[in-house]
């Protein structure tokens, strides 16, 4: 199992990696973890050296490399890679160790994809142009074509990322979802836990999680959230963005909280707290989080014509509201404020958790990806 980012509890590829490839281990396969940085004892970490200064080379053909050195003493029949960048590494192994291990791709998502969406966001003034990000996207697309040019065959997260990769790349690839463990979490009290956090019993409370990015839809929920009752309470969770903290500043409402970065113990007391998850992103293969939330039972809204379709079923769950549709947002958190329809929702979301497991992902892999 094979991925050229950091290792974390918290991040959702990681967390794909160690729960597919823990479910594959149950199946009776010998599986090693790879990843690039910061990998447990037992893993193994082939990018530690451009950690720290060097940092930037992570974007480069010297990953490549790197990868080669690790793998060159190795035995391996298959390299599942999980992202086309991941896949370049090991392709560029593979041709220079003359190995003829299989190299599987599994697709997260594409940079192509995303790169599509920045150029409306421009279009749209919805956000800067950035020459970094600019550089980075077409870095990692150049990086996703080589790697997906020259593995042998595919898998994906959502049938959102499947139609991408035929339009992009002209690949069939298998769905094989994400999944989530709901025993991993630990519940609190919802008026227990409020009340630690510094919330009233009778507040709405909208959580958001994720990266503080323009690709996550946020300030479209924040422009939808403004229209609410003084009663709301938007609860902002993930990685600080300094141009956005400025912008959320100038409004001075003091009804949106950024929370910043948590642990994701500290995150199940904000699911346990939330009344709602509201994620709707312009982009988004999956949404892990989505999962998450229906473990603590909470509606969710996202966006349509994304991967959190493979989660929330529109009406039944949660709701599925049009990209950049502030007036969409706004009706579905409105409809949300019913506690007769919430409870329902919520406890549809309960037992859409049920119906996803890494077992069944697991042998959606064994029977499309290792044959």
């Amino acid at each position: 199992m094979h991925y050229n980012g950091a290792y974390s509890k918290s991040a959702g590829v990681s967390r794909v990696v160690l729960g597919l490839g823990n479910a594959l281990k149950k199946k009776g396969l010998q599986i090693d973890f790879a990843f690039g940085y910061d990998a447990p004892q037992g893993m193994h970490s082939y990018l530690q050296a451009l950690k720290g200064k060097l940092h930037f080379l992570h974007h480069t053909p010297i990953t490549a490399l790197l990868f080669a050195n690790f793998i060159k003493d190795k035995e391996y029949d298959i390299v599942y890679s999980h992202t086309p960048e991941a896949a370049f590494d090991a392709v560029i192994a593979r041709l220079l160790l003359r190995k003829k291990f299989k190299i599987v791709v599994h697709l997260h998502g594409l940079d192509k994809a995303i790169y599509e969406e920045w150029k409306k966001e421009l279009k749209l003034k919805r956000t800067s142009f950035n020459l970094i990000t600019f550089l980075y996207l077409k870095a990692s697309i150049f990086k996703n074509w080589f790697g997906i040019k020259l593995a042998d065959s595919f898998t994906c997260i959502s049938q959102a990322v499947k139609k991408e990769a035929k339009k992009f790349y002209n690949i069939d690839a298998a769905i094989v979802p994400n999944a989530v463990d709901c025993s991993e979490f630990k519940k609190f009290n919802k008026l227990v836990i409020r009340k630690k956090l510094g919330f009233e019993k009778d507040d709405f409370i909208v959580l958001f999680v994720g990266n503080v990015v323009w690709r996550k839809g946020l300030h479209y929920l924040v422009a939808a959230f403004e229209q609410l009752s003084m009663k709301s309470k938007l609860v902002i969770v993930g990685l600080r963005d300094k141009k956005f903290e400025k912008w959320l500043e100038k409004k001075g409402d003091g009804r949106i909280f950024n929370i910043g970065h948590i642990p994701i113990d500290k995150l199940a007391e904000y699911f346990s707290a939330a009344d709602v998850l509201c994620v709707p992103s312009l982009n988004e293969p999956f949404g892990l989080v989505y999962a998450e939330a229906c473990c603590f039972g909470l509606p969710c809204i996202a966006s349509k014509g994304t991967g959190a379709e493979e989660i929330i079923e529109n009406g039944f769950n949660g709701f599925l509201v049009k990209k950049r549709s502030v007036t969409e947002i706004k009706a579905a958190l409105k409809k949300l404020r019913n506690k007769r329809v919430r409870e329902k929702l919520s406890k549809n979301a309960k037992l859409k958790a049920k119906q996803i497991s890494w077992e069944k992902s697991a042998e959606r892999v064994l029977k499309y990806a290792f044959k």
